[in-house]
């Protein structure tokens, strides 16, 4: 067992706020199929902030918990039958899957029969809090890369030791993790996104940077990209977005309208990664018939898209 540090979020005091704390924790050995990975950096995702702002019982979810499923770290120890890696090796991490059920068996490990449990909740028994011995969930993502140390789980790792040339690199990678790949596979595997389509991607974070360039890749015929911060804009249109446009602007233009000015067709392939409600609604109203809405923001808990079926099957 070793002591080391973490943030902690435990059960928000306020409605859809966060309660977070750098924490003294202890972390136990490793055991079957674990290792124990020191941090070198971790990113954050819209996804840590939703999961630890609802109160305890919600999806399952309890505190105190330790977030992160960005990290990038150094092997420190390994529990018996892991085989991927070795102590001392860099190191990228991201979500756990079964291995066995028929998603995982069929190539597709996102859509994992455990997904939810294991990555969105976690387990106990990885770590301890020092000041009171609580048992915090972790494991969060198969890492909680929060952590300064932290046990992960053999299926969530990724040994780079043949790709990574120093340490710095190692850091800049870590939102492979989640975001970048998240956004990749928008549009490589999701949407199959290829030169005869007009993709419009919403909000440029790492999630929505990483469909732009992918899409670029693709030589996708136009990429439309969505966002209220003319700085994030301006850099997408250096990575190579086609078009632009600003929600953040006073006149707060309707998306249907603003698509279909440029492309009277609207978008054959659309990536939400705001979940903000009204942005989804109107980038479903700016698809094209055949198109594809791929949705990965989270919106508010509870909320649904209604869709007019009969306005659906004819526009």
């Amino acid at each position: 067992m070793i002591t080391t540090t973490a943030i902690v979020a435990r059960e928000p005091e306020e409605p859809l706020s966060i309660n977070w704390t750098m924490e003294e924790v202890e972390v136990y050995t490793p055991g079957e199929g674990e290792i124990l990975v020191e941090m070198r950096a971790t990113g954050i995702c819209h996804t840590d902030i939703v999961l630890s702002s609802v109160p305890a019982g919600t999806s399952g979810i309890q505190y105190p918990k330790i977030l992160g499923h960005e990290g990038a770290g150094i092997v420190r120890a390994l529990g018996q039958n892991v085989k991927s890696v070795e102590v001392g090796d860099p190191v990228l991490l991201s979500y756990y899957s079964c291995s066995s059920c028929a998603s995982c068996q069929s190539a597709h490990p996102a859509y994992c029969e455990a997904f939810a449990g294991e990555n969105y909740v976690g387990r106990q028994g990885g770590m301890k809090i020092s000041k009171n011995g609580e048992e915090p969930w972790s494991k969060y993502f198969g890492q909680s890369s929060f952590a300064r140390h932290s046990l992960a789980s053999e299926i969530s790792v990724v040994n780079v030791k043949d790709m990574i040339k120093s340490e710095d690199e190692l850091k800049l990678f870590a939102p492979l993790g989640c975001g970048f790949q998240t956004g990749m596979g928008a549009i490589l595997n999701s949407s199959n996104a290829g030169p005869d389509d007009v993709v419009m991607i919403l909000g440029l974070g790492a999630v929505g940077m990483g469909a732009l360039m992918t899409a670029k890749i693709r030589e996708c015929k136009a990429i439309i990209v969505v966002d209220k911060v003319e700085a994030r804009l301006e850099h997408a249109k250096r990575l190579g977005a086609s078009h632009t446009i600003n929600t953040g602007t006073p006149d707060k233009p309707n998306l249907k309208d603003a698509v279909r000015q440029l492309f009277p067709s609207g978008a054959s392939v659309v990536i939400d990664t705001t979940g903000v409600p009204t942005l989804i609604e109107q980038s479903l109203q700016a698809t094209q018939k055949r198109g594809k809405l791929v949705l990965i923001g989270v919106p508010p808990l509870g909320y649904e898209l209604n869709v007019d079926v009969v306005q659906h099957i004819n526009v």
